[in-house]
């Protein structure tokens, strides 16, 4: 029988414990491997919670809106030669419940009775594990290595198993070959043959192949649970509009922004990883109205003075507006799920809100610290969205979904918390100075409110108050030469382009072909209406109009009026009350974006896009997935033929 390991003084004695086990693990001692590792594991862990700090301050405000207790738990874990350290996730259960299930391992009753909601989808998506980057930045693990273990067990474990110690030859780390070829309940034993295969061939080539590997299965594990739009949604808004670096591939004269080209990688991921056998075809308004629209884009494509680059715009409308709509549809979601993926979009938008506001208070506290000037600087906000018009557009379409937690809200703490939010976001709009968008605003909140005929008197109040307000305070905008202006530069951007042949007036010149003129409309200095000297389009309707003429946007009014009767009639059969709340305030969202879509070229502003279709796909996968039976709904399952 081979000697027992207990302790790191016994590795070097120590002898493989059977035939079937690896030799003696070789743990390499080169210190260019040792040092070029661990600098770049810092240098990663530092770019990513750089990247992911807005993402950890929303799971942190949903954690503690979730459960009474801390943040992160903090538990001691034994790393590298037996040294006990702190590790760092975000708290997943009721606070206290690791004192009261003692030392075992959690099982699946344990999961479902001590875990609170949102440390259900932490732990599935694995999200709760990202905080462990400031243990690799602290020296206590990498980001590849043998998981790290409980005290409690470590006794144990190197009694009943033969040579557990050559696993703390190595750091811990956050993933390894156990995690990726295992699972939570792979036995001590099994996950120990794993870790020593990783011992004896660490290396750079394998600690990458092992991060991509990880990213990969989470990933598919978070497409799976139809958080794809989730996280488009959060990707496109959090990443400023003037920060999208542009990739261009020469070989096909092609150039995309770097999130469109994630969006593609994410739709192709969907088809190729979970397979065509995994997705399901549901009755909803998109499906014949996509289907004509991209039906004309062939067409126009076809004719168009520039087929390359109608067949670019054409492509961009399908991935990242069509199919973000489409996957949320067809995606098979709970009513839990929806309700925390609205939740967390209605957080988003206040949270830009607020941004705005620190702009504002920013660019107002430098001046007041400079020369002699004016005590107040009359800005317009535009927050990480790069214009002021596209923060109205934003806001009002978050802005229902807010006033729908608002009223839903069980407790007084939770309706003071989202009743903030919502005066956040609806100061942002003012803040804009944008006059169609404080229209669409009036609008989508007297259509949110008309279902409780008391609040629309308090909101009119509320709105007039403001307007008043912005009057008062002399902004050029708001006189009546400005509204002149507005009205006068709306009238010649829908006159624009008039000079048309009778086939461009139908299916239009092609998609893209108006790129130049959207541009020339977002310039700095266009101000949200072209001006005489600036021949831009800043109006979606006239822009949709050019390029798909008048066929192409038809369709899209269809597909819009559409949905929003589908969900009108969802909102009038559902008996859960919070569910018809939700619907009735995606129906103000939706209303409200066809009064925003005169401001701006909405469909070109990414964000802004991915925020819009989603809203369709959350409102319409309701309708196919709670309101009425699956079966009623389901027009096909993938791979159901040969069952």
């Amino acid at each position: 029988m081979p000697p027992q390991v207990s302790s790191v003084r016994d590795l070097s004695r120590a002898a493989p414990p059977d035939a079937a086990a690896p030799s003696r693990p070789r743990v390499p001692r080169a210190r260019l491997y040792e040092a070029g590792s661990t600098l770049l594991q810092v240098l990663i862990s530092l770019v990513s919670l750089a990247v992911l700090s807005p993402l950890f301050a929303v799971i942190a405000l949903l954690i503690k809106l979730s459960s009474p207790g801390p943040v992160f738990y903090r538990g001691e874990r034994v790393g590298r030669r037996l040294r006990r350290f702190t590790i760092y996730k975000f708290r997943t259960m009721v606070d206290g419940t690791e004192a009261r299930i003692g030392p075992r391992l959690l099982t699946e009753e344990d999961k479902y009775r001590y875990c609170t909601r949102i440390g259900r989808v932490l732990k599935r998506t694995k999200l709760d594990e990202l905080p462990q980057l400031i243990n690799v930045l602290k020296g206590d693990m990498r980001l590849v290595g043998p998981r790290p273990v409980r005290p409690v067990f470590l006794e144990r474990f190197m009694t009943e198993i033969p040579n557990y110690a050559l696993r703390f030859l190595v750091p811990p780390g956050i993933t390894g070959v156990a995690q990726l070829r295992g699972g939570y309940y792979t036995s001590p034993r099994n996950k120990l043959r794993y870790d020593l295969i990783y011992i004896r061939n660490r290396s750079f080539l394998l600690d990458v192949w092992l991060v991509v590997l990880t990213f990969v299965k989470i990933l598919n594990r978070w497409l799976s649970m139809g958080l794809f739009a989730l996280f488009l949604f959060l990707f496109a808004s959090f990443i400023p509009v003037a920060f999208h670096p542009v990739v261009t591939v020469p070989a096909l004269r092609v150039s995309l922004a770097l999130p469109t080209l994630v969006i593609v990688g994410l739709a192709a991921w969907i088809f190729v990883r979970q397979g065509p056998a995994q997705l399901s075809l549901y009755r909803s308004p998109l499906n014949l109205p996509i289907l004509l629209f991209v039906a004309l884009n062939v067409v126009s494509t076809a004719l168009a003075e520039h087929p390359s680059l109608a067949l670019r715009g054409s492509a961009y409308y399908v991935v990242t507006g069509f199919l973000t709509a489409f996957v949320i549809v067809n995606t098979l979601a709970t009513a839990r799920f929806i309700t925390w993926t609205v939740r967390l979009i209605a957080l988003t938008s206040a949270v830009i809100s607020l941004l705005g506001l620190f702009e504002i208070f920013q660019v107002n506290q430098t001046a007041a610290a400079g020369a002699a000037g004016p005590a107040w600087i009359p800005v317009r906000a535009t927050s990480i969205l790069e214009s002021p018009p596209a923060l109205a557009v934003y806001l009002v379409l978050g802005i229902p979904l807010l006033l729908a937690e608002v009223t839903s809200a069980r407790t007084q703490g939770q309706r003071d918390f989202w009743l903030a939010c919502t005066t956040i976001s609806f100061v942002g709009v003012f803040l804009t100075q944008t006059r169609v968008g404080l229209v669409a605003l009036l609008v989508t909140g007297i259509v949110f409110l008309y279902r409780r005929r008391s609040g629309v008197r308090a909101f009119l109040g509320v709105f007039l108050v403001g307007v008043l307000l912005l009057v008062s305070l002399g902004l050029p905008r708001f006189s009546a030469r400005g509204i002149v202006h507005e009205v006068t530069g709306w009238v010649e951007t829908a006159a624009r382009g008039m000079d048309r042949s009778p086939r461009q007036w139908l299916i239009g010149s092609g998609a893209g072909s108006t790129t130049e003129l959207v541009r020339q409309a977002t310039a700095p200095g266009a101000g949200g209406a072209p001006s005489a000297g600036r021949p831009g389009i800043a109006n979606m309707h006239v822009t949709l109009v050019l390029e798909h003429g008048l066929l192409g946007w038809l369709v899209v009014m269809w597909l819009i009026l559409s949905t929003i009767a589908a969900i009108k009639r969802a909102h009038d059969r559902v008996r859960d009350e919070r569910l018809k709340t939700l619907l009735w305030a995606i129906v103000s969202s939706l209303v409200g974006y066809l009064v925003s879509m005169n401001s701006m070229n909405t469909f070109h502003h990414l964000p802004i896009q991915v925020f819009f279709w989603s809203l369709i796909g959350i409102g319409l996968g309701i309708v196919a997935h709670t309101v009425a039976p699956r079966s009623q709904n389901l027009i096909w399952r993938f791979g159901d033929a040969g069952d």
